[in-house]
């Protein structure tokens, strides 16, 4: 007998291929869902690895040029630099082998696990072609940084100084910034520094007739730490000398404290400017204002200069109006520059000048080395905008609590051959000194106990 179909029989299979219909649907449809992720957070410890040691470079001696007739490229020494470290624990002393005949520039080393330290040394030379003061902090070898200082023009003697206190060698690579923008001279390109050595390059080599050079040092293989020592004759007479440390970094503000403004150079009546702001911006054209603030105060002691800044070549800005007294020299710019401050104590016999450099933050806490020299000072900057107090103290001694108005600075005398640790921050600060017929300063960095901690996924 025949079965009538059911209305059962005929729904079961429309259903079945719907539902199947439905399912490829989804399917298709399933990668333009927003469907909420679902991932479980990676596992992961902080490990804030021991001190690795530090390692610190000193400028070394004065050098001078030219000294004798039958060998007018040797380079000697013309005074031995005195260094003074702060900091607990055994340092490491080893000594370069320098281009300059009789000279050893010192290099300093910690152990792992240490406390951090800092070094820093100075230098006085009395002859008749070369005569100043200087003070220069030991500083941490670096693979890039840049030198704002010097000359390459008629009585000038300008050297570069690349010390590797690696131990493997380094090529380094000076790109001079001058009027005419950026250049690597033949006697800029592949110059290989041995481990455990020094080489001097005449600033004249390089960049001959710059009058406001900016020198980007770049090195490949080892860290090198960078100076730049000047010197000028006017009239046969020695006018000073100088042995400026390296910028680290650029950036969009660069601030100077402690630029000493002496009445010996504004008192010649040479019509020439005893301040002078040098500023490069390598990379884009931008604009610069340079403000001046007196030491204490908040608001600039002069009217604020702005500056139209090419990309690639140097600016150097007079500033002949500043008062004598101690400032803080700030420099905003749209782009990030490299930027420093030529001062001097005149333009006659026993006259001297110093490059100031920027000082980098310090968040929290600083060792300083104050070499020896005449009447040195501690200027302190609050860069933020809250008020802060900081504590001063030499080992062994009482804290001193200095309190810092947003947007000001202070002054402190310091005893020279002697230690200090600053406590408290951010601020920014730098030692001085001035006297007569010298004139010097270096810029206090922070100190750095140990590495970054490291993430670790298991």
């Amino acid at each position: 007998m025949t079965r009538t179909p059911s209305l059962s029989d005929w729904a079961r299979p429309l259903f079945g291929a719907l539902a199947g219909a439905g399912a490829i649907v989804a399917v298709v449809a399933l990668p333009v869902l927003d469907l909420p992720a679902v991932a479980p957070e990676p596992a992961s410890v902080a490990i804030a690895p021991p001190s690795a040691g530090q390692t610190l470079v000193c400028t070394g001696e004065i050098l001078a040029t030219a000294r004798d007739s039958t060998a007018v490229d040797a380079i000697t020494v013309a005074a031995s630099q005195a260094v003074v470290t702060a900091g607990e624990g055994a340092l490491g002393r080893t000594e370069l082998e320098s281009d300059a005949a009789g000279a050893a520039p010192l290099v300093l080393r910690s152990s792992a696990g240490s406390a951090p330290f800092a070094a820093a040394g100075s230098a006085t030379v009395g002859d008749p072609d070369l005569s100043g003061f200087s003070a220069s902090a030991c500083r941490v070898p670096l693979l890039d940084s840049w030198l704002v200082a010097g000359a390459g023009t008629t009585g000038a003697a300008d050297l570069v100084v690349l010390s590797n206190p690696g131990e493997v060698a380094a090529t380094v690579t000076l790109t001079v910034y001058g009027a005419s923008g950026a250049d690597v001279p033949p006697g800029g390109a592949d110059i290989v520094v041995r481990p455990g050595a020094q080489r001097i390059v005449p600033v004249a080599g390089i960049a001959l007739g710059e009058q406001s050079p900016v020198i980007h040092v770049q090195a490949a293989g080892a860290p090198v730490a960078a100076s730049l020592q000047s010197s000028i004759t006017r009239v046969l007479e020695p006018g000073g000398v100088d042995q400026a440390g390296a910028l680290g970094e650029l950036a969009g503000r660069q601030t100077i404290p402690g630029v000493t403004v002496t009445e010996g150079a504004l008192s010649t009546g040479s019509g020439l400017s005893g301040t002078i702001v040098r500023v490069l911006s390598p990379q884009s054209a931008t604009e610069a204002t340079i403000s001046v603030r007196a030491v204490g105060g908040a608001t600039p002691v002069i009217d604020p200069v702005t500056v139209q800044l090419a990309a690639g070549i140097p600016a150097a800005i007079e500033m002949p109006s500043v008062p004598v007294g101690s400032y803080i020299v700030d420099v905003d710019a749209g782009e990030p520059v490299a930027a420093a401050v030529w001062q001097t104590t005149g333009f006659g016999a026993a006259s001297d000048f110093a490059w100031y450099q920027p000082s980098p933050v310090i968040d929290t806490d600083a060792v300083i080395a104050v070499p020896t020299g005449p009447a040195p000072v501690l200027t302190i900057a609050n860069p933020g905008t809250d008020d802060i107090a900081v504590d001063l103290r030499e080992p062994g001694t009482e804290p001193v609590t200095i309190a810092i108005a947003a947007g000001s600075s202070t002054q402190v005398p310091l005893r020279a051959a002697t230690t200090y640790e600053l406590t408290g921050g951010p601020v920014l600060a730098s030692v001085g000194y001035a006297g007569a017929g010298a004139l010097a300063a270096f810029p206090v960095s922070p100190t750095s106990a140990g590495q970054e901690p490291i993430i670790v996924h298991p």
